[in-house]
């Protein structure tokens, strides 16, 4: 249904306080994101009550309007009417409240959001390779592969220059420099430099400690590289100008990758390695109880966006161990909410619902983006979340149980169920199978009825 975004943009700056009250604003896939000066002046009830508003969010310290898949649509809008502070950041000494779990999420979804579609784009063509791969349908030894992979793997193989630039947009500082240190950490005679110098590399001879594969892929090493590089950059724009502008970028360079590379490289992959051991031993040790809670409670962690909090853990662990253990586990939710939204559409009468329930179940299914369903649909009527739940637990303990593993992260819809099968095997859609059962069946006998109508209003 076509909706007038301009005027739903222009009730919701009213409504969060006005134009003065907006320090900043962006947009992730779902949510209209603002900085407010003053949250107490903003009316939740109305803006939830507002047509194509699904939800109102208290989060990481910013004010969440949720709006689902037509948030660009909203937030072109909202640029008409406060362009100079599009996409704007507030400075830290400017944030308000939020505590150090909301930051460090903040930190992580202000890095790692903006390129994620390329992320699973090439995580998707990786899927692709392993299909062609698996299903005879090209030799691992043709050129043809090789340049297939590479399309896909590019990406993952220098991650960190990606990561460079959003990190070093992060944190405030100069991203540019943080690229080059990232190219310093995978230029190709850094990787090698074990293999070129087989009795130890040093540096003036201070020994030189690499990971086996040197730093591609990596994840850590280059965001604990920029926010070192923030504090760096402090003392270095109170030089003279004429000395800042001939020496500032040079030792920005020089002390951020000398110092990434003897001590934050060395202590990120004591931690990363200390995630991925510490992964697979509660996988090994209790399985399904591990995969039971983590699949049960990752739509939980959608609720309030702390599932972006795993997405370095999946990343570094494809990076550590070239595969990843958490996705097999949660891969379920997205068809465990299409399912029951599909039971909702089947069973209510209500036009609304139905229209929505649609809406929610195409989004969930073919986009892969959970976030409409759960706050308008299973929230809402709370038996529908429960089931999903539920359904999720059981699906992520047969997971666990089997022990499978995903070698890329990408979008989870019914149109990438190949390369899942190609990837985890029949153990898997089995395991989706399981989370859509139980979700369906559990939501058509008990989850929904058009009583909860009443009742939620």
């Amino acid at each position: 249904m076509a909706r007038n975004w301009g005027e739903l943009a222009s009730n919701i700056v009213e409504l969060v306080g006005g134009k003065d009250n907006i320090a900043s604003y962006t947009h992730c896939i779902t949510r209209l994101r603002f900085r407010l000066k003053d949250e107490g002046k903003a009316d939740d009830q109305k803006i939830g009550q507002l047509e194509g508003v699904i939800q109102v969010m208290h989060a990481q310290g910013q004010y969440q309007v949720v709006i689902g898949t037509h948030v660009t649509d909203v937030y072109d809008e909202v640029v008409k009417i406060l362009p100079d502070l599009a996409g704007g950041e507030v400075e830290q000494d400017d944030e308000q409240g939020g505590n150090i779990v909301g930051k460090l999420l903040d930190i992580i979804t202000g890095i790692f959001t903006p390129f994620l579609p390329a992320f699973s784009a090439a995580g998707l063509l990786k899927a692709l390779a392993v299909m062609c791969s698996s299903f005879g349908w090209l030799d691992t030894a043709s050129s043809t592969y090789v340049i297939l992979n590479c399309i896909g793997d590019g990406l993952f193989q220098f991650l960190p220059i990606i990561l460079g630039y959003t990190a070093g947009k992060k944190f405030g500082c100069n991203q540019w420099i943080t690229m080059a240190v990232a190219a310093f950490l995978v230029h190709p005679n850094m990787v090698a430099l074990g293999t070129t110098f087989p009795d130890g590399a040093d540096f003036f001879g201070i020994p030189v400690t690499l990971p086996a594969s040197g730093y591609l892929q990596s994840v850590i090493p280059i965001i604990l590289a920029a926010y070192l590089q923030s504090w760096i950059e402090k003392p270095l724009k109170k030089l003279p100008d004429t000395i800042r502008g001939l020496f500032g970028g040079m030792l920005d360079l020089f002390l951020t990758g000398i110092i990434t590379l003897f001590v934050i490289g060395p202590v990120s992959n004591v931690i990363s390695n200390a995630i991925a051991s510490g992964l697979i031993w509660l996988l090994s040790t209790v399985p399904a109880l591990a995969g039971l809670l983590i699949g049960g409670l990752w739509p939980v962690l959608i609720i309030f966006g702390m599932h972006w909090a795993f997405i370095p853990v999946i990343i570094n662990n494809i990076a550590t161990l070239g595969y990843d253990i958490i996705l097999p586990i949660t891969v379920g939710t997205n068809y465990a909410v299409g399912a029951v939204c599909l039971a909702i559409f089947l069973k209510t009468k209500n036009a609304t619902v139905k229209e929505t329930s649609l809406e929610c179940l195409a989004s969930a299914w073919l986009g892969g983006i959970t976030e409409p369903a759960i706050y308008g649909l299973l929230l809402k009527y709370k038996k529908p979340f429960a089931v999903m739940a539920v359904s999720c637990g059981v699906c992520g303990a047969f997971a666990a149980g089997f022990g499978m593993h995903q070698a890329a992260l990408i979008t989870t819809s019914v149109i990438t169920l190949p390369a899942v099968y190609a990837m985890c095997g029949l153990p898997e859609i089995i395991a989706l199978l399981i989370a859509v059962v139980i979700s369906f069946a559990g939501t058509i006998t008990v989850g929904y009825s058009d009583k909860m109508l009443l009742e939620s209003e």
